[in-house]
């Protein structure tokens, strides 16, 4: 194993230079005529080590013990660094509404050209590699995860597959409640991602995290949805995972990077068991819900069923839709059994009267006294300034989301923390968090 580090590669396109990581294979000195599949990577300095913004995704590693067990062909991986003031702009694809409200050029498609034109040349060049589109690959998480689907769904002659980790698809802004004169809609959403009227000829890995806050498993699964209305076929040139404990995080993406690099360069496997996943009560007023079948092969792979076979038991308290969807029908209580490629697995699912699609979420974050006067302050979604040291605001949250979050002020400051802060919209509560010290503040400063 080698990762070889290309510094200051600049593109004219984008008038700046980035460090480019490059992971090759262990056969590469010694088989000197092979050549071998590529996987571009956002976010590259996190690819390979860990630095002040994140953990690493360990990925050589991963890559070498797939390859190691003969699962995962032998692939060179190349890991593009994003340059931190410019990654909004770099990432995004112009949508209407984008720039303005991330106040910032979006330069998505020159970020494109940057890749299509100058690097992906630069790589075939350097080292030997497999150039058509077959054996070409996208991976992004997050808005690394928006551009690597935008640049694969507008460039299918140049990449034959894509990996789109935890997408920031949906814009989502939390408005305050408390005070009596707001009108607003206790969500504002923005779409951030263009839908495209024909389906390119690319293999697409989808995946989500139950953890992720505002970065919701719906919005995820009404874009899968809407990639099946093109004509993709899940369990073929689509797979889509719903990983419901996982947050929003590098370490979350690294646990399972093995999927997608499965789906993407090697063979996943036969079946071997299946996991009932999802919300176990439901109401005939107010909350739907849908399960998320989990299949794990005996390689380690892992999927969600975007479609199954489900058999109910009373069948006059619910019924259950091939694509996972709840249907109440009476109070009650019945068994759900889902059967999949030869596994099965059954849960209970209960039917109450009423279960509310919202919960009242109070917040109130104490910061020390030093936190400039203009901050902004987001634990998972802004809070609003009640005075200096105080922010603090009541919401309207749809019900299950999960939140593993630190405090941040500003842009990308967090509070000096060794864990996250976990905190669910089940019920109906109230959260106080205190804010001891920023990341950029000496200690001492902070009460």
């Amino acid at each position: 194993m080698e990762i070889v580090r290309l510094s200051h590669v600049f593109s004219t396109f984008l008038d700046n230079s980035r460090d480019v990581f490059v992971y090759l294979p262990p056969s590469y000195h010694e088989a000197e005529t092979l050549r071998y599949p590529v996987l571009y990577a956002q976010d590259g300095q996190h690819m390979f080590s860990s630095d002040e913004k994140g953990d690493s995704w360990e990925m050589h590693r991963t890559a070498e013990r797939l390859i190691r067990e003969d699962r995962a062909k032998e692939m060179v991986i190349v890991a593009i660094s994003s340059i931190s003031d410019q990654r909004v702009s770099e990432y995004f694809h112009d949508n209407p509404g984008v720039g303005e409200t991330f106040h910032a050029d979006c330069k998505g498609e020159l970020y494109e050209r940057f890749i299509v034109e100058e690097l992906k040349p630069l790589i075939d060049r350097t080292f030997r590699t497999l150039t058509d589109r077959e054996h070409t690959a996208l991976i992004g998480s997050s808005a690394g995860g928006l551009v690597s689907y935008h640049i694969a769904f507008r460039r299918p002659d140049v990449f034959g597959h894509v990996a789109i980790l935890s997408p920031f698809f949906v814009h989502a802004v939390v408005n305050d409640q408390a005070t009596s004169a707001s009108k607003r809609e206790p969500i504002s959403e923005m779409k951030l991602y263009r839908s495209y009227p024909n389906k390119p000829p690319v293999r697409v890995w989808v995946d989500i995290g139950g953890a992720e806050g505002l970065i919701m498993p719906r919005h995820v699964r009404a874009f899968v949805e809407e990639l099946i209305s093109l004509g993709f076929k899940p369990g073929e040139d689509l797979m889509f995972l719903f990983d419901e404990k996982a947050g929003h995080s590098q370490a979350d993406w690294a646990r399972r990077l093995h999927s997608p690099l499965l789906y993407l360069f090697g063979e996943i496997g036969r079946p071997l068991c299946l996991n009932l996943e999802g919300r176990k009560q439901i109401g005939l007023l107010g909350l739907r819900s849908k399960l998320y079948p989990k299949v794990t092969f005996d390689t380690g792979f892992e999927m969600s069923l975007l479609a199954a076979e489900y058999a109910v038991d009373p069948p006059e308290v619910l019924k259950v839709d091939d694509d996972g969807t709840i249907v109440p029908l009476s109070e009650g209580t019945a068994e759900v059994t889902v059967r999949y490629g030869g596994v099965t697995d059954s849960a209970c699912i209960e039917v109450v009267r009423e279960l509310p699609d919202t919960v009242s979420i109070e917040i109130r974050v104490d910061v020390p006294l030093t936190t400039p006067n203009n901050t902004q302050i987001h634990a998972g979604f802004g809070i609003p300034k009640v005075r200096d040291g105080l922010y603090q605001g009541r919401f309207l949250l749809p019900r299950d989301l999960t939140f593993y979050v630190k405090v941040s002020r500003g842009f990308g400051i967090h509070e000096k923390r060794e864990t996250g802060r976990r905190f669910d919209t089940s019920e109906s509560s109230s959260f106080h968090f205190i804010v001891e010290e920023w990341e950029d503040e000496p200690t001492g400063i902070s009460r």
